[in-house]
């Protein structure tokens, strides 16, 4: 039974990744030729999900730790269907973005009862691999929502493409509800603290700051380059077709999975450490920006060595995830998790606003099929990730090693009690 729940509650995080990936990035193009979408309207349609999402994460931190991970995946669950198969039958751009909405607010509800159904369930020297595991399942989702998605996008149409993937997300929704029903939690469970006071003690976290940055920086610019504007950058300014630019941006998700699985292991085998994985991770990430810079109609050869060191960028998730959860108290640490997950998406959301409104202020050629934007453009774009690439790496220098141990619980690898008098107010 305990395998199945964890299973399904895997299977869902599959479909909301699939969603964030798939749309806009995907079918970018059909979104501009069959509803005569604007560039910041398409990032607008973008936006609005990962802001819902973002916001989210804390209320979903905190109800996991006040009513239990299954209950809160399961409405998780059954918004993200419902908004999956509305999604495709929307015919006005208002309808588009509601549907976007009730994805974001489903979508918003699974990630983080994954996690501390994971910390009920496991110690904490397996609980990175264990992350890795789901966030490796996850990225397969996002995966399905390159290349394949295109694939099946340009054989059924992106609107039957997209129902297909809602009706299984729904089905998927119900099929949790029924599994989790009466199963048993963790021996972990703790009592949660009151609301207010567990978001005073996290914002009172110093040790906290670094990771949060970090992470957020280095993912907005991945999420960015895998789910936006990558594939539509390859189309505008290396003159590629759609099925190759999908194949790129395919091979992002591919190296980010691969990437994924490997960091978690990598942490254990150095003795749980986490902060040279984070540092090494920046460095990728500033080289990924970096690279893309190269990369104009003349140099395209630069493209896939970009996109794979972006995928490699987003390895470090597991570890930030886990290091946060080591640096806050055990009973909010659903609370502390979303929290950081909000800050992170609000900015993710964020650069997905403001890149739509860089590219409006280029000159772009409208043709039949779609708009494409001038090199120009996507240069300012990387600039912008360019400086976050490199504060994430001045930020990650910061983060304290926590060795796979909690500070706020006796180990042998930390000395928690002077960290705790040090840093936490």
């Amino acid at each position: 039974m305990v395998l199945a729940v964890i299973c399904f509650m895997n299977a869902l995080y599959i479909f909301s990744y699939f969603q964030r990936i798939a749309i806009p990035g995907t079918i970018y193009n059909d979104l501009q030729s069959s509803l005569n979408l604007t560039s910041v309207q398409i990032a607008l349609l973008g936006g609005i999900c990962l802001y819902v999402y973002g916001g989210m994460q804390i209320f979903s931190g905190i109800f996991s730790d006040r009513f239990g991970p299954s209950k809160v995946i399961v409405v998780g669950g059954i918004l993200l269907g419902l908004g999956s198969v509305l999604f495709p039958l929307s015919k006005t751009v208002s309808q588009l973005y509601i549907t976007r909405f009730i994805v974001g607010l489903g979508a918003g509800l699974i990630y983080l009862p994954i996690l501390k159904e994971l910390d009920l369930r496991f110690s904490d020297k397996h609980f990175s691999i264990m992350l890795s595991a789901t966030i490796l399942l996850g990225y397969f989702g996002g995966l399905m929502g390159t290349k394949p998605f295109r694939m099946a996008a340009d054989s059924l149409g992106w609107r039957n493409a997209l129902l297909f993937v809602g009706a299984a997300s729904l089905a998927t929704a119900l099929l949790t509800a029924i599994f989790t029903k009466g199963s048993q939690t963790g021996s972990k469970q703790t009592r949660p603290m009151p609301v207010m006071p567990a978001i005073k003690r996290i914002a009172r976290n110093k040790m906290c700051y670094p990771v949060i940055f970090s992470m957020s920086a280095i993912y907005a610019n991945y999420f960015l380059m895998q789910s936006v504007i990558g594939k539509k950058f390859l189309e505008d300014c290396c003159h590629m077709s759609s099925g190759r630019a999908a194949n790129y941006i395919f091979f992002m998700m591919l190296a980010s999975m691969i990437a994924s699985t490997l960091s978690g292991l990598f942490s254990t085998f150095i003795g749980n450490r986490r902060k040279p994985v984070l540092i090494a991770v920046s460095i990728i990430s500033l080289m990924a920006v970096g690279t893309s810079m190269l990369i104009h109609a003349a140099s395209p050869r630069w493209a896939l060595l970009a996109y794979v060191l972006f995928g490699i960028s987003s390895c470090g998730s597991p570890i930030f995830t886990a290091s946060m959860k080591e640096l806050n108290e055990p009973s909010y640490a659903g609370s502390a998790l979303g929290i950081m997950n909000s800050i992170l998406y609000l900015l993710v959301a964020g650069l997905v606003i403001v890149s739509g409104f860089v590219m409006g202020r280029f000159p772009a050629v409208r043709m039949a099929s779609a708009v494409h934007y001038s090199p120009e453009a996507y240069s300012a774009i990387f600039l912008i990730c360019l400086v976050f690439a490199l504060l994430a790496l001045v930020s990650a220098f910061f983060i304290r090693e926590t060795s796979g141990c909690n500070v706020y619980e006796l180990c042998s690898d930390l000395h928690a009690e002077d960290a705790v008098r040090e840093h936490v107010s």
